[in-house]
């Protein structure tokens, strides 16, 4: 009967950090998201909706694209300024689409997002301040859903972005996203700002770089990526790139003298390739 009603709800789509990140506790976010998040969607009468709980085989990526562009309220964390989060919250809102921003405490207001509304919760989830968080993250949500927050669009008075006419295949998916996601994160996370390259010279890059990496199919369809490590590269390094790339989940990675394996599992090759020359410019 819970899962009928549960299965009729409209869904809310969580845009969070997923993986340990930052000086947070291991897990800190998933338990942001089972002790605040998913009990204040829950009572403003939505289904929670995380990609990563989403069992169907499909790409993650596609997954992430349908849940942007067609759910119906959308809750994005701003904490710890994830680069994944603030790309999904940037194609969410050029699209217009209601969405309700939350951060911890711990993090720096964003500029560009000022002029919205940010609902604070506490990262330490003591028992009053996780209740005074889902409550007013509820009252948020029934505020947007109402018309009663702005958005960005709304605020600069922008136009609104349109999806391509005709349907979109799942390659045309997959290669939007990915071009899109690995610009912002390059663009996020360089500090040397006078090497950022633009946005098509480094789509140019992404394309045509030559690799210095194999990927190797298995038999039970899961993929196993190595690729030959640059001299001084530290193990600390290897794992924050490693864990910077949310897009994809490893499962899991090692390292034999100047070789990194890694495994993908079950995933998509064109997902795999866009990872390993990710992985390749930042290690190799």
């Amino acid at each position: 009967m819970e899962e009928d009603k549960k299965g009729s709800l409209e869904k809310c789509f969580v845009i969070m950090p997923i993986s340990d990140q930052g000086d947070y506790e291991n897990g800190h976010f998933s338990k942001v998201y089972d002790q605040i998040f998913k009990p204040a969607i829950e009572d403003a009468g939505y289904e929670p909706y995380r990609v990563d709980e989403n069992k169907i085989c499909d790409s993650i990526i596609k997954k992430i694209f349908d849940a942007i562009i067609n759910c119906p309220m959308a809750l994005c964390d701003l904490s710890n300024r994830n680069p994944n989060v603030l790309y999904e919250l940037g194609l969410r809102q050029a699209y217009d689409k209601p969405v309700v921003l939350v951060q911890d405490e711990k993090t720096e207001r964003i500029f560009d997002v000022s002029g919205i509304n940010t609902v604070g919760y506490n990262s330490t989830r003591l028992y009053e301040h996780v209740v005074e968080a889902r409550e007013n993250i509820t009252e948020a949500i029934r505020s947007t859903r109402e018309g009663k927050e702005n958005s960005i669009i709304k605020v600069v008075k922008a136009g609104i972005a349109d999806l391509p006419t005709g349907e979109l295949t799942k390659e045309d998916k997959v290669e939007f996203m990915l071009n899109s996601i690995m610009k912002d994160v390059q663009d996020l996370k360089h500090k040397d700002q006078n090497n950022v390259f633009s946005n098509k010279d480094y789509q140019s890059f992404i394309l045509n770089q030559k690799p210095n990496f194999k990927i190797q199919e298995l038999n039970d369809d899961s993929c196993i990526g190595r690729l030959r490590l640059k001299n001084g590269i530290s193990n600390k390094e290897i794992d924050k790139v490693i864990h910077s790339c949310d897009w994809l989940k490893v499962i899991d990675y090692k390292r034999v003298g100047d070789i990194l394996e890694i495994n993908f599992g079950l995933s998509d090759r064109i997902e795999v390739d866009a990872a390993m020359r990710y992985f390749n410019k930042r290690l190799s």
